[in-house]
């Protein structure tokens, strides 16, 4: 699943063929499966590209979050706002609403200059909750507690009212956050964040410029996060402040952590357990939340490095078989 440069001539490498697959699959699956299966794959593309976002400021960064929520929320309310009230078009609304969340999120970044750790992580806090709690003052133009409805979403003239149409868009947007992440952490802004994440001190010995890293780090996930709100709002066509809570901002977290910590696939194995824990036990009083909660206490003890070090390492023998 993870992805590698091809050779000079064009011949996959064997690392492509798991990302290749996978993606046929997915491309395929909305030919094979009712629309409710679509709407849980779409779901877990969301949830995916805001781990990719938070993933590159928590795993690679070691930047503690927990307000991103308002990040998604800021993603959700723009794109609806511009695209309903205003005219602008779907994609572009996305694009504005993900630029004014990564100037938010390049502001939230501040505190993160003096703070570390759960202090770091309560000022995020804070941070999602005034933004939750100021989109539900908002009523004249967010609707408040009663919510925004949104009508289908158009690309041109066409139509994404339609699950699938919905669904390919949302993939290759997923596709195209997938393979920007994967390059910004091999690269060298990559590098420095990891040196960040190690010693701030050692990264500043080598002329890494923490300050700006950080702002870096906080401004893309942010921009991702948004990215994803903007998606969702359109797939659920209905939002609400009260969606966007603490809670979410946490789920988002054991996300990437279940998934995998600073691993590139990481935050798709997050998103799709998290996704499909309700559908099993759906009927089940409380029972996805008692397992999600065992699932992450189990993986931060026995797995500390994710699902997908389970995965790397079956991979890893299956190939030197």
């Amino acid at each position: 699943m993870m992805l590698t440069a091809t050779l000079p001539n064009s011949t996959p490498s064997p690392a492509w063929a798991p990302a290749l697959a996978l993606l046929a699959v997915l491309m395929a699956a909305p030919f094979f499966v009712s629309n409710y299966i679509v709407y849980l794959l779409s779901l877990t593309c969301v949830f995916a590209l805001v781990g990719m976002g938070l993933n590159l400021l928590v795993g690679l960064s070691g930047q503690i979050s927990l307000g991103h929520a308002g990040f998604f929320a800021i993603g959700a309310y723009a794109t609806g706002l511009l695209t309903q009230k205003a005219g602008v078009p779907f994609l572009l609304s996305l694009l504005l609403g993900a630029c004014i969340a990564t100037f938010i999120g390049a502001v939230a970044a501040l505190p993160a200059l003096r703070l570390k750790n759960l202090y770091l992580a309560i000022a995020t806090l804070g941070l999602g909750t005034v933004i939750q709690k100021s989109l539900f003052e908002w009523q004249s133009m967010t609707g408040g507690g009663a919510g925004l409805e949104l009508a289908p979403a158009t690309i041109g003239p066409f139509s994404l009212k339609a699950a699938s149409a919905l669904y390919f868009t949302i993939l290759a947007i997923t596709a195209l956050g997938f393979c920007c992440a994967r390059n910004l952490i091999h690269g060298r802004t990559g590098r420095a964040m990891r040196m960040l994440r190690d010693s701030e001190i050692a990264a500043g010995t080598i002329g890494i410029n923490v300050a700006a890293t950080k702002v870096l780090a906080f401004a893309i996930s942010a921009f991702y996060a948004a990215i994803a709100g903007g998606l969702y709002a359109y797939l659920l066509r209905y939002i609400n402040p009260e969606g966007f809570n603490t809670g979410l901002s946490i789920s988002f977290l054991s996300m990437i952590v279940i998934g995998g910590l600073g691993a590139v696939p990481g935050p798709f194995l997050g998103a799709a357990f998290y996704v499909a824990l309700p559908e099993l036990f759906r009927g089940i009083k409380d029972a996805p939340g008692l397992v999600f909660g065992a699932t992450l206490i189990l993986v931060m003890v026995f797995l500390p490095q994710g699902l997908w070090s389970v995965v790397a390492k079956v991979r890893s023998r299956s190939w030197r078989a």
